[in-house]
């Protein structure tokens, strides 16, 4: 009850309304970051989707280290990632992937979290 007694308060008074767009806009800052490094980094990386929610969708060159490979490589890293394989549907051949939310990060540890992922990717897909 109290919880929605707050948040009916944040609606009628605008703090709701600028909660959300002061998270969005970090938000897209995070994932525009996230792009750009990767794009300079790890160029053979494939980046999908829409510029909207809070994962990126990577899919790894198939000349390079499986799925599997560069998430036990990211584990070992202490990076946490999730391949794509898990999230389809219909069995058969998919293409390798990886799906990386950015939205949890605290502000502090993003950009040594966004080097690291970077770093394990560029020596994933040069190897």
């Amino acid at each position: 009850m109290i919880d929605q007694l707050v948040l009916a308060d944040m609606i009628g008074s605008g703090a709701y309304d600028r909660h959300i767009r002061q998270c969005r806009l970090r938000y897209r800052a995070r994932r525009d970051r996230l792009v750009e490094t990767l794009r300079l980094s790890a160029p053979a990386i494939a980046i999908r989707g829409i510029a909207a929610g809070l994962h990126v969708l990577l899919e790894l060159p198939s000349a390079g280290p499986s799925e599997a490979e560069v998430t036990s490589l990211a584990s070992r890293r202490g990076i946490a990632v999730e391949g794509l394989a898990g999230h389809w549907i219909q069995r058969g051949e998919h293409p390798a992937g990886l799906v990386i939310g950015y939205a949890r990060p605290p502000a502090h540890a993003y950009e040594p979290a966004l080097s690291e992922l970077a770093a394990l990717l560029s020596d994933a897909t040069a190897a």
